[in-house]
């Protein structure tokens, strides 16, 4: 289990007061956005009420699934624990698949398992991937241009990664190797963490010790290189060249980042690119983590981007000179 931050509990007197307020609030910030895009009125209440009957019916099924009730009707208060983790890690579905396909042997016996996202399984890249498709496919739809968008991208997602390792951080999730004991920066993690739950399973410690073995803090490695990476392009996005260049660095600066980080990690569970070839690869130095062979594709995206849109921008100047 990962660690709580809070729970909220809904009395069974206010069940059918949260569905219609959450309902609500979520038409009216999808009727925001559409105002803000210019929709007509008609339109803009259309939005509002798409989203505010979809968003009660989600409700009324999510709590009829996970907690065996009738939101309309609660027989007993409704408790719903609010992780860390969950609070600060976002695109969801992609960091999901690409964790599912990296543990597929975990998976393929409990289907049902694909979708309890709530237990952990979220690999940073597969939703970094998958909102950028996303992104990619909405913009051309709408006819609008990626690259000057991309820019605003780099330095948000970088800060939004820090955020998120603060939150592997407090879940225990994505833990180092292990390390000495009088290294100043060792963390041990308490009972309730993945590394602890990884651990006792695997033998490193007995169950009932009181904390991990020391091991590295790779969430903070990470999360101090992603501020970094933030504060950089923040800076340099004055002197930006042409659209495009922000989101160029942002990759070339934090692929190595991810490799040097996974060098440090001891959560095996992540899956690593040879492992199908049996034990005696599993910790060979050249079977590269996942996320290692993704930054390799990444860096080269990177400096891909980076050519042929400063290429691109040369030659218009120089038309426009000419």
């Amino acid at each position: 289990m990962l660690p709580v931050l809070i729970n909220l509990v809904i009395p069974p007197s206010l069940g059918i007061v949260a569905l219609v307020v959450v309902s609500l609030l979520s038409g009216a910030w999808q009727w925001r956005a559409a105002k803000s895009a210019g929709d007509k009125p008609e339109q803009a209440w259309k939005t509002f009420a798409t989203w505010t009957a979809g968003t009660a019916v989600l409700l009324f099924v999510a709590v009829k699934v996970l907690g065996g009730q009738n939101i309309l009707h609660l027989e007993r208060p409704l408790a719903i624990p609010i992780h860390t983790y969950g609070i600060l890690v976002a695109a969801m579905i992609g960091s999901r698949l690409l964790f599912i396909l990296v543990n597929w042997d975990e998976y393929a016996h409990d289907l049902a398992g694909i979708f309890e996202f709530w237990k952990g399984g979220l690999v940073f890249y597969g939703g970094f991937i998958g909102a950028v498709a996303f992104s990619v496919w909405y913009m051309r739809k709408h006819q609008m241009r990626f690259f000057e968008y991309a820019d605003v991208m780099g330095p948000t997602v970088a800060i939004g990664q820090a955020l998120g390792r603060l939150g592997c951080f407090s879940a225990g999730c994505c833990w180092g190797s292990a390390c000495d004991a009088h290294y100043f920066f060792a963390a041990r993690f308490p009972q309730e963490s993945l590394a602890y739950q990884s651990q006792v399973a695997n033998h490193i410690v007995p169950a009932g010790a009181l904390t991990t073995i020391p091991i590295h803090p790779t969430q903070l490695y990470e999360a101090l290189g992603c501020a970094l990476i933030f504060l950089f392009l923040t800076w340099w996005r004055s002197r930006k060249r042409f659209h495009g260049e922000l989101l160029a660095l942002y990759l070339m600066l934090y692929a190595p980042l991810r490799a040097l980080v996974e060098t440090f990690r001891g959560d095996e569970e992540r899956g690593r690119v040879f492992n199908f070839l049996g034990s005696w690869a599993r910790h060979a130095w050249w079977n590269l983590s996942t996320s290692e062979l993704i930054s390799v594709g990444i860096f080269a995206a990177g400096v891909a981007i980076y050519v042929v849109r400063s290429r691109r921008t040369a030659a218009v100047e120089s038309a426009v000179l000419a």
